[in-house]
């Protein structure tokens, strides 16, 4: 008999999965009127039980129980951006972190993309981002882009200033050394 999730968990299911959200069935574990593998669907609600409420392209609409039916995303297109990407992957070559809005990514990839390059992905595992040091080399969805340069290219310039001004510290130093 499964136990229901704790309020923390079910919060958690509410942010992955908002409504909108387009899933694709594998298995579902109803022994009498299981939707067939392969079909698509979109998430209305979830409950305070953590059942996602879907209506699916047969027709059909069923509650999706995320810890004994078997699904994946397919897609978060018609779902604003910040509920698209409530919670995200990145990583970087001295870890890894849960980012939950425009402005931890933005943070992440200036924090640990002056030492590497960095890597957001879904908590899915799908790949959102690369990047090249600091800057975007790869995204998946350029709605999410749009939104994310408003944040990112105002840090990428600190950034950027912040090691030109070490550079010229560096030079005045090194003049006031050679003139000694």
């Amino acid at each position: 008999m499964s136990q229901f999730p704790s309020r923390k968990e079910v919060e958690r299911i509410k942010k992955m999965y908002p409504k909108g959200t387009r899933i694709q069935i594998e298995r579902m574990n109803d022994p009498y009127h299981p939707i067939e593998r392969g079909t698509k669907g979109t998430v209305d609600h979830v409950d305070d039980a953590g059942t996602l409420h879907c209506t699916f392209d047969n027709g059909r609409s069923m509650g999706v129980v995320t810890d004994a039916d078997i699904f994946h995303v397919i897609d978060r297109l018609d779902v604003p951006i910040a509920e698209r990407y409530a919670c995200l992957l990145g990583s970087a070559i001295d870890g890894n972190k849960r980012l939950h809005n425009v402005q931890e990514v933005a943070e992440f990839i200036c924090k640990h993309g002056q030492y590497g390059d960095v890597r957001i992905t879904t908590m899915e595992g799908k790949e959102l981002l690369d990047t090249f040091g600091i800057y975007i080399n790869k995204i998946s969805d350029m709605e999410y882009r749009e939104e994310l340069l408003k944040v990112l290219i105002p840090m990428q310039h600190e950034v950027e200033n912040a090691a030109f001004s070490d550079d010229e510290d560096m030079d005045e130093t090194e003049d006031v050394d050679m003139t000694m």
